[in-house]
């Protein structure tokens, strides 16, 4: 399914909307309606003209995309997003809550003012492999990090190649980190990683075409492969 999206105000409330849900029940539906589960933005189901939707609490919150509109993300706010990310995600393990059913994007990933932590949010009905996901939102942050911050460049860059890279999955992950390898030279890199490059460079900054090993990121990227297995 490809979720159907929007934000709501509702009198004082604010809500991200999913609609045309399909009409399925699952236990992780169940699990979400009556547990309150650390790092995730609350859920309801309800119905409207015949038709199934979930709607996230996020008053107060701002969305991904927002929050960081007009900034450029610094490698120490890019480690503590993803950090913080995938924590939440290791402790929905813990609710039987399954990788694919959260629903990642800049859009839905919200974050609170007062302490900049992430809320994600989780769709029981979803089927998406978060790796895939994970690429997408990889990509999206290339064009964002502070290209004057060696930390944000090496670590923006390893996790997009990371991500990228065919033998990624989440049991792997760790594996894969512990070996060190190299990055990749740029005349191997996709389509859509040039692209992102020239975007970057088009603010100034020209340090990620130079990035051929993981350097400081490695720490990030060792700590992120913990937290997911």
């Amino acid at each position: 399914m490809q979720p159907v999206t929007k934000e709501l105000q509702s009198m004082e409330d604010t809500y991200f909307l999913i609609e045309s849900i399909p009409e399925e029940q699952t236990f992780e539906e169940e699990m979400l309606l009556h547990n309150s589960i650390d790092g995730l933005l609350p859920m309801e189901t309800g119905w409207h003209s015949g038709m199934k939707f979930h709607r996230y609490q996020c008053t107060g919150m701002m969305n991904l995309s927002r929050f960081l509109q007009g900034k450029e993300v610094s490698g120490e706010q890019f480690e503590t997003l993803f950090t913080e990310v995938f924590e939440r995600i290791r402790r929905a393990k813990e609710f039987f809550l399954r990788e694919d059913g959260f629903y990642i994007t800049p859009e839905s990933i919200y974050i609170h003012p007062a302490d900049r932590k992430p809320y994600l949010c989780y769709l029981p009905e979803y089927h998406k492999p978060l790796v895939d996901q994970m690429k997408e939102l990889s990509t999206w942050f290339l064009s964002r990090i502070d290209v004057n911050d060696s930390t944000a460049v090496y670590d923006g860059y390893a996790f997009h190649v990371l991500c990228h890279k065919e033998t990624c999955n989440f049991d792997t992950i760790s594996s894969v980190l512990e070996e060190r390898p190299s990055l990749p030279e740029v005349t191997m890199w996709e389509e859509e990683a040039e692209d992102n490059c020239e975007k970057i460079e088009k603010k100034g900054g020209t340090f990620l075409r130079k990035a051929s090993v993981f350097i400081g990121s490695i720490v990030f990227a060792a700590g992120v492969g913990t937290l997911l297995l």
